[in-house]
């Protein structure tokens, strides 16, 4: 459906606009949930289970959705109009036009906006992960080097990479081991990426805190010098942004050290480097990955975050980086409007 044809049913009826749109949004939701249950479904949407008891027995009259005993799912047939229904629902809700608003504001080519605020509601850090990973496959081409770093949000992009033909790309881990679970080290998401990819990866397993003495050392060794090197030669990166002040939570790095780079104004932190505000580097906490000065030589860069609680981060770092595109969720999108509204 086109959006002169969009426009014509809002002129003639808006009601029927009004009720294609709550459709839209449910089927939308119940993408992301399944299978789930109609009282679910309401509590997730903040809406009357009434409501959705309406909507939902409409959808399946329509064979939009199919019901077992373990609850509401896609059918076929709505796989086939998915992503228009998406397309809908964000030029709907305005994403559309807050996307435009901030590809403006943060110089980034293309933004995508998923609804919803990851910091109130974790579905939205999967559907981030879905509409970020279909991106990076059409981004990818034989014969690629990808470098991805670790974290939550990447994990999200790792487990919703559509499947497809093997793809001939080389997946290398952007940094060196963290201090948090072993499912989000970036080694271990470059072996998950290949993997969903069809291609190959290297692994880096050496903590990322390590002294510059001893890196010294370990990269003379072939198997640790050779994936640093490559990583320099990546045509994509896929990299998620964190908050200064948690990094205390997800590596083992000095808290004498945060609060110093909070003290001059940290607020965020990307590929170990941290910045202000201004997106000013103030310094380093990594001793091992993707070197700062190599950051502009990649031709595309993906950055992912998501929840209000990151826009301070998400926009300090898009005032230092270049991104050529950049995933977040709805929160942190209005977040980042209003800290620039505020500035003004």
């Amino acid at each position: 459906m086109d959006g002169s044809t969009l426009g014509l049913i809002v002129e003639l009826a808006p009601d029927l606009m009004e009720a294609l749109v709550a459709r839209a949004l449910i089927l939308e939701r119940i993408s992301i949930l399944q299978p789930v249950g109609r009282r679910a479904l309401a509590q997730r949407m903040g809406i009357p289970e009434r409501e959705a008891r309406m909507q939902t027995d409409l959808l399946r009259q329509d064979g939009l959705i199919e019901v077992s005993p373990a609850g509401m799912a896609l059918s076929q047939r709505a796989y086939e109009i998915l992503d228009s229904v998406r397309e809908l629902v964000r030029s709907r809700t305005g994403l559309a036009s807050l996307e435009t608003q901030l590809q403006k504001l943060l110089g980034i080519e293309k933004v995508r906006i998923v609804p919803g605020d990851a910091d109130s509601d974790p579905d939205v850090l999967d559907e981030l992960g879905r509409v970020a990973g279909a991106r990076l496959r059409k981004l990818l081409q034989p014969g690629m080097i990808l470098a991805v770093n670790g974290g939550s949000t990447v994990h999200a992009v790792a487990r919703h990479i559509p499947r497809g033909a093997d793809m001939d790309v080389t997946v290398l881990p952007a940094r060196g081991g963290l201090g948090r679970s072993a499912e989000t080290q970036a080694s271990t998401l470059a072996e998950q990426i290949a993997l969903r990819l069809g291609g190959r990866h290297k692994p880096l397993y050496l903590p990322d805190n390590l002294p510059q003495s001893a890196l010294k050392e370990l990269i003379k060794l072939n198997e640790i010098r050779e994936p640093l090197e490559e990583i320099k030669q990546a045509d994509v990166l896929l990299y998620g942004i964190a908050r200064v002040d948690e990094m205390a939570r997800n590596r083992l790095m000095d808290s004498d050290a945060i609060n110093g780079l909070i003290g001059r104004g940290a607020v965020a932190e990307a590929l170990g480097h941290c910045f202000d505000i201004n997106g000013q580097l103030l310094g380093s906490a990594s001793g091992l990955g993707l070197p700062e000065e190599s950051f502009s030589r990649i031709p595309t860069v993906m950055a992912v975050a998501a929840g209000s609680r990151k826009a301070e981060a998400i926009l300090a770092v898009s005032r230092h980086h270049k991104n050529s595109c950049l995933v977040t969720d709805e929160g942190a999108a209005n977040r980042i409007l209003a800290l620039i509204r505020q500035e003004r």
